[in-house]
C-alpha cells in the first residue's frame, strides 16, 4: 500500500504547487514513458479532484488557468 501514500503525498504537493505540477506534467511527456505518465495522471486526477471522466487535456487546461 505504499503506492497508495506516495500518491497521497504527491497529491497533496500539486494541489499546493499547481505550477510545480504543470513542470512536472511537461517533463514526463516529453520522457515518452507511459507508465510513469500514467502513476502522474492518477495522482493529478487526485490533486485535481477529478477521480473519473479525466483526460490529459482537461488536466492540462486546469493545470494553466491556476
Amino acid at each position: 500500500m505504499k503506492d497508495r501514500q506516495h500518491d497521497e503525498a504527491m497529491a497533496q504537493q500539486f494541489h499546493a504547487d499547481p505550477a510545480y505540477a504543470a513542470e512536472l506534467l511537461i517533463e514526463v511527456r516529453r520522457n515518452g514513458d507511459l507508465t510513469e505518465l500514467a502513476i502522474l495522471l492518477r495522482q493529478m486526477a487526485k490533486a485535481f479532484g477529478q477521480d473519473e471522466g479525466w483526460s490529459l487535456a482537461d488536466t492540462e487546461r486546469k493545470l494553466s488557468l491556476t
